[in-house]
């Protein structure tokens, strides 16, 4: 079946018209010649070569039908996905946007607080104790706790 593919379409549709009108023409002209007592037997022999050939090309008739509705339906599938793969560029180009806007957000929010840190750290610099423990003071848990919350 494969090898239908190489030849074009029209002619397929040609050659199976050809046929069936060969079956119809055929299955007259059988009929007549059945009437007729010299040509009689021959006449039955052409009708049912005739009718033979009236059903395979009504069958592939048929068959040709189906193929063409099934190209059709294909060919509008074809254009809903063109379409879809058209806005499906365009809402990755928007992800792509917001997800750039968001990772350069945290980057800045990031080096804010990281800048705030070591502002507010010297002044906690001189109350080391003597024992060696160093005083956490609450505003870095705040701004730590702060920078762990998801960005608003």
């Amino acid at each position: 079946m494969w090898m239908l593919s190489f030849i074009p379409d029209s002619l397929i549709a040609l050659i199976v018209h050809i046929i069936f009108a060969i079956g119809v023409i055929g299955f007259f002209v059988g009929s007549f010649a059945s009437k007729f007592p010299f040509i009689s037997a021959y006449g039955n022999v052409v009708k049912i070569i005739a009718g033979v050939l009236l059903v395979a090309g009504l069958y592939f008739e048929g068959g040709i039908g189906v193929e063409n509705e099934w190209r059709s339906k294909v060919a509008e599938l074809e254009a809903k996905v063109a379409l879809a793969e058209q806005q499906s560029a365009k809402e990755n180009v928007r992800i792509v946007e917001k997800i750039v806007k968001k990772t350069e957000y945290i980057k800045t929010r990031g080096e804010d607080i990281v800048k705030y840190v070591d502002r507010e750290v010297v002044k906690y610099d001189e109350k080391f104790r003597p024992s060696g423990v160093c005083e956490i003071p609450k505003e870095f848990i705040k701004a730590i706790n702060d920078a762990a919350e998801a960005p608003k």
